[in-house]
């Protein structure tokens, strides 16, 4: 199970880089080998370090939510990259955006596929 939300995360973590290119002969040969690459990359020993410092004092001790922060841990990693993303940009989309985006901007590609595995897989 871990191998497949390590899989979402990576072609999250790379699809759009792909994508973008708009100079690609054989999309899956890059997805094949990006995906292997961002797999090493899925860091749960950091992921969990980060939720620890930044995620836990508002999701709760294991993503579960409490008042106005949601809960994370039944969300798919894909979701949780993609929030992390926008709030990442700048971008305000909830009330809780402020401290997002103050969170958010330190994160590396890496970072967020990780912590979006680590929050999908923790706490089951």
């Amino acid at each position: 199970m871990l191998r497949r939300y390590a899989l979402t995360a990576s072609i999250i973590l790379f699809g759009t880089a792909a994508w973008s290119d708009g100079d690609v002969s054989d999309a899956s040969e890059i997805e094949v080998a990006e995906t292997v690459y961002a797999v090493e990359d899925v860091d749960l020993e950091v992921a969990a370090k980060i939720f620890q410092k930044s995620c836990r004092a508002c999701h709760g001790n294991k993503a579960q939510g409490a008042a106005s922060y949601p809960k994370l841990s039944d969300k798919e990693p894909q979701y949780v990259a993609e929030k992390l993303e926008i709030y990442r940009s700048g971008q305000k989309i909830g009330p809780n955006s402020i401290l997002m985006i103050q969170h958010a901007k330190k994160l590396s590609d890496e970072d967020i596929a990780s912590i979006s595995v680590y929050v999908a897989t923790a706490f089951d």
